[in-house]
């Protein structure tokens, strides 16, 4: 999830309107995990219970919703019988893309803090100056929105004001508290792996981070999503988390995790009994097409090219026979490419490949915040069956004024882009993330546009837990998830100190998290505002 401007087209200009509106092996071969290593007794648990008439409870399942092969005519997408399927769905961030952001794995600054005055007997006190300092750090105005009051700079201007409040006897003793516990907010899987990684090596890294995959997503979400409606999700998956062995932000080969293969197949029979398409999407491929975890180094290195055609490829034989994948979303957000040429040439590659081993899925291509208008002919690559993408977020938005001005701006140059390349485009993440009456009518606003102009969209993002510290202190909420309110007992994990046995069973425990919808956001996305009643209203 991601957003930024200063460029045309789709180009947010101040206001930023992006997010998530989304072969050659070189030196490096890939090796099959499975003739080297012994696989492991955990995937015997991930491949029981994929299938099957009755469920935990008893209750009989529904019968299985099967959905056909999807395909591009001209700006629409079809099914086999070609009929327009209009994907309405969301991400399930957080998963196999950890952003500890979202699964609030570990803690904010300020979340740290708060502990540590319980613990010293002053959370009155630091309390009250925390919420005089304010969430706000940085120049950018999205960081307040995903990890709010965190970090070094924010943390140095409360331990100035800090003494002034409770003496400096008591500040030293919070400060070395705090200092345990160095930051883990972030919106890249990098941080958490590498933490994880050093604590237990790279096999009890991926035991732990396989826990949590067990239990963030299961069977009974997709039977909600598919209860109120939504017909896709978009699969946000990091090349580390389909891999094996220590991480590097250049590897040099690519062993896959079978385990975390299993859990995508697992996903997607869950998607094809309650009739949800998936999308395949890679949010970090080896090297990076972007800078949230690496250097984008996938454009200026050979070998990070090759392995990430063999990652496609691999993906590609694995699902090329599954109809419930609707999409393989090929580079999510390659802002990290150097020139339009480079981030074109190395889709080509991709799309090439893929369609090499006989597989005709859709393919999605994001235009890195260069503007719809900046994606070429499909003709000019001899691309057929492709969909345009781009991510929607106003991060400086104060009020529905400015969603309305900026659909306006920018729809006639993306309709007069679409004409000529003639491919279905896909909003492929969007979020108000604000928690204000205006913000969910501009959601309700955001998706009337889209489907006005026949665009299918998925919301960034499903589950995102509001952190009840930030609730307790500042009175913080947010409408990032679809599902947010904490209604039961949360244990938090701690991955800096807790032990490897607290963190599996506090891992484990998000199978039962409760977390109530957000209504709200729900009955925007079920509610469009129709698009022409409201073009520059108020402007």
């Amino acid at each position: 999830m991601k957003g930024f401007s200063g460029v045309s087209g789709w180009k947010l200009a101040v206001a930023v309107m992006i997010v998530a509106l989304g072969c050659g092996s070189g030196d490096g071969g890939t090796k099959d995990a499975s003739s080297q290593l012994d696989v492991p007794q955990v995937l015997d648990g991930i491949s029981e219970g994929i299938t099957g008439d009755v469920r935990e409870d008893g209750q009989e399942d529904v019968q299985d919703r099967r959905l056909s092969r999807l395909s591009a005519q001209g700006r629409m997408i079809v099914d086999a019988e070609g009929n327009e399927v209009l994907w309405r769905g969301v991400n399930l961030g957080g998963w196999l893309f950890h952003e500890t952001w979202i699964t609030l794995v570990g803690h904010t600054t300020h979340g740290h803090i708060h502990l540590a005055a319980q613990d010293l007997g002053v959370a009155e006190e630091v309390d009250a100056l925390m919420v005089e300092l304010g969430t706000k750090y940085g120049t950018d105005p999205a960081v307040i929105w995903v990890c709010p009051a965190d970090g070094p700079e924010w943390l140095e201007g409360f331990r100035q004001a800090l003494p002034g409040r409770i003496g400096e006897e008591l500040s030293a003793q919070l400060l070395a508290a705090v200092e345990l516990h160095p930051f883990s907010c972030d919106d890249s899987d990098k941080p958490i792996r590498a933490l994880l990684e050093e604590r237990f090596g790279p096999d009890g890294r991926d035991e732990l981070l396989g826990a949590f995959q067990d239990a963030w997503i299961q069977e009974k979400d997709m039977e909600w999503l598919a209860q109120q409606g939504f017909n896709v999700v978009r699969i946000p998956i990091g090349y580390r988390n389909l891999v094996t062995g220590p991480d590097s932000d250049r590897p040099t080969e690519l062993v896959w995790n079978e385990a975390a293969l299993l859990r995508l197949d697992r996903l997607l029979d869950w998607c094809e009994k309650h009739g949800v398409y998936g999308i395949v999407d890679i949010q970090e491929a080896p090297g990076g097409q972007n800078t949230y975890a690496s250097d984008a180094g996938l454009y200026v290195d050979p070998l990070m090219q090759d392995l990430t055609v063999e990652m496609w490829e691999m993906l590609s034989s694995r699902y090329k026979e599954r109809d419930i994948v609707a999409a393989y979303s090929l580079l999510a957000e390659p802002y990290g490419a150097p020139t339009l040429q480079a981030r074109d040439e190395m889709y080509d590659r991709l799309v090439k490949a893929i369609r090499a081993n006989d597989d005709d899925h859709l393919l999605i291509i994001h235009d890195g915040f260069k503007g719809m208008a900046s994606l070429p002919d499909p003709a000019t690559y001899g691309w057929e069956n492709v969909v345009y993408s781009t991510h929607v977020f106003e991060w400086n938005a104060k009020d529905l004024s400015a969603y309305q001005f900026l659909t306006g701006l920018y729809d006639p140059g993306n309709v007069e882009a679409q004409e000529t390349q003639n491919v279905p485009y896909y909003i492929g993440s969007f979020s108000v993330f604000q928690d204000v009456e205006w913000a969910y009518q501009a959601a309700s606003l955001m998706v009337g546009w889209f489907e006005h102009r026949g665009w299918g969209w998925s919301l960034w993002t499903y589950k995102r837990p509001d952190d009840p510290i930030s609730r307790e202190v500042f009175g913080f909420t947010s409408s990032w998830g679809v599902r947010r309110d904490v209604t039961g007992e949360f244990q938090r994990p701690d991955p800096h100190l807790d032990s490897r046995e607290e963190l599996l069973e506090k891992l484990r425990a998000y199978k039962d998290l409760e977390l109530g919808p957000n209504q709200r956001l729900l009955d925007a996305l079920n509610t469009p505002t129709p698009f022409e009643s409201t073009l520059f209203e108020g402007n």
